[in-house]
C-alpha cells in the first residue's frame, strides 16, 4: 500500500480531485461546530482540511499523516495560521488525551492495517462530548475504480486478480459497527454520492500514468507491459466512451460515513 501514497502530485491529479469534491460532503454530514480544535487522521494532501477550514473559519486545524511527501505538500499549501500539519502515525496518535473537540477521517481506515487501534486512538484524542467522524468509499460504489477493475479483469484476468483491493471498512454496515465497538455514543452511517465529470477520455487516462503513487489504479497500470497498457486502454476508452467516442463523461461516486460522540465522563 506504501507505493499508493508516494508520489503527492501523482495523487492529487488522480485521487485527489475526487477527495476534495467529497470533504465538503463529509463536513456537512459530520456536523462540526465552529470554534475549538479540530484533528484530520490520515490528512493526505489536504482536502479535509480545506473544507473543514471553509465551513468552519474560527477552528484550529491539525492534520497528521504517515506519507511524508502528502506532508510535504499539505504544508506548502495552507499558509492559514489556524493550520498545522503533522507527520505522524495513526496507531499511534502524538497528541494527549481529550486535546480535541472533534476527530475526523477521510478515505483512509480501508488502508489501515489495524482500524480498530486507529479507531480507538481517534476517540482518545477527542474530548467527552466531541465528535468523531470517518468516511470511505462505498466497495461498488465508485465507478472510476469498479469500472477500470471490471474491465481489466476481461483483459488480462490473472494480472488483474493479483490486484491490491481494500476488503474492510467498504460496506454498509462496518464503520457504524467499528464506532459501536470502539464505545462511541449516538452513532450515524450515512450514504454520500457525487458525480465526477471528465472533459476526454484523457483526462481520465493521463493520471493514471503518472506512476505508482496514483492510488490502486495506477499501482496495476505501472506494473504492465506496454502492450497490456496498451491494451487496458483501449478497452477502457471503448466502455467509457462507447456512445460518445469524442465528448466527455461523468462517473458516479458513493461513499459511506459514520459519525459517534465520545461519551461523557460520568
Amino acid at each position: 500500500m506504501a507505493d499508493m501514497f508516494s508520489s503527492a502530485t501523482a495523487y492529487e491529479a488522480t485521487m485527489g480531485r475526487w477527495s476534495a469534491r467529497l470533504a465538503p460532503l463529509f463536513v456537512h454530514f459530520a456536523a462540526i461546530p465552529d470554534g475549538g480544535r479540530v484533528l484530520d487522521v490520515g490528512c493526505g494532501t489536504g482536502s479535509l482540511v480545506s473544507a473543514v477550514a471553509a465551513a468552519a473559519p474560527h477552528s484550529a486545524i491539525v492534520g497528521i499523516d504517515q506519507a511524508l511527501p502528502s506532508v510535504q505538500y499539505a504544508r506548502t499549501r495552507f499558509a492559514d495560521p489556524r493550520i498545522t500539519i503533522d507527520h505522524g502515525n495513526a496507531l499511534d496518535l502524538p497528541y494527549p488525551t481529550g486535546s480535541f473537540d472533534h476527530t475526523l477521517s477521510l478515505l483512509v481506515l480501508i488502508f489501515i492495517p489495524h482500524p480498530e487501534q486507529a479507531a480507538s486512538e481517534m476517540r482518545r484524542v477527542t474530548r467527552p462530548g466531541g465528535t468523531v467522524a470517518a468516511c470511505t468509499w462505498e466497495r461498488e460504489g465508485l465507478e472510476m475504480s469498479s469500472l477500470f477493475w471490471e474491465v481489466a479483469r476481461r483483459v488480462d484476468p490473472e494480472s488483474a486478480a493479483r490486484a491490491e483491493r481494500p476488503l474492510r471498512l467498504n460496506q454498509p454496515g462496518q464503520l457504524a459497527a467499528l464506532w459501536h465497538a470502539t464505545g462511541l455514543e449516538d452513532v450515524e452511517e450515512s450514504v454520500l454520492e457525487m458525480r465526477m465529470d471528465f472533459t476526454s477520455f484523457d483526462d481520465y487516462w493521463q493520471p493514471l500514468l503518472q506512476g505508482s503513487g496514483s492510488g490502486p489504479n495506477g499501482v496495476y497500470v505501472a506494473g504492465l507491459s506496454p502492450a497490456h497498457r496498451d491494451a487496458l486502454r483501449r478497452a477502457l476508452q471503448e466502455r467509457l466512451q462507447a456512445d460518445r467516442p469524442d465528448g466527455g463523461f461523468s462517473l458516479r461516486a458513493k461513499a459511506l460515513a459514520v459519525r459517534g460522540v465520545v461519551p461523557q465522563v460520568p
